[in-house]
């Protein structure tokens, strides 16, 4: 066998349909400081808090192709590519991991949106 077209084929992937996507967007990161005053003791703080964190998290164990077969626990360097299945907008939030990938919905749409899932292995 030719040696590219032996890379070629040992690359897995899987079509997975009619995924409800209903996570939202995350919007970015919030700094905070915070002045407290107890008797008289005075504190200062510091945080960050999400705002509109709600991706969803699909891992891939948990999918099942149009075939019917579950994908593997890890995938070696997935690629995750979301088709809608209406004209509402979905995304793949941040990277996908080798376990699992966040999806999610644009924050403007109030319900679940349905979309198919196309998962490739592209290996290293």
């Amino acid at each position: 066998m030719i040696q590219g077209e032996a890379g070629i084929l040992s690359r897995r992937m899987w079509m997975v349909p009619g995924v409800a996507i209903w996570g939202s967007a995350d919007w970015g990161e919030m700094d905070f400081l915070v002045v407290e005053r107890v008797g008289a003791d005075r504190s200062v703080l510091f945080g960050q808090s999400s705002l509109g964190d709600s991706t969803q998290t699909l891992t891939y164990a948990e999918l099942t192709d149009h075939r019917g077969n579950q994908l593997p626990g890890t995938i070696d360097s997935p690629l995750v590519l979301v088709r809608s299945r209406s004209e509402k907008p979905v995304f793949v939030a941040g990277r996908e991991s080798s376990e699992s990938v966040k999806v999610a919905k644009s924050s403007t749409v109030p319900d679940p949106v349905t979309a198919d899932l196309l998962v490739i292995e592209l290996g290293s």
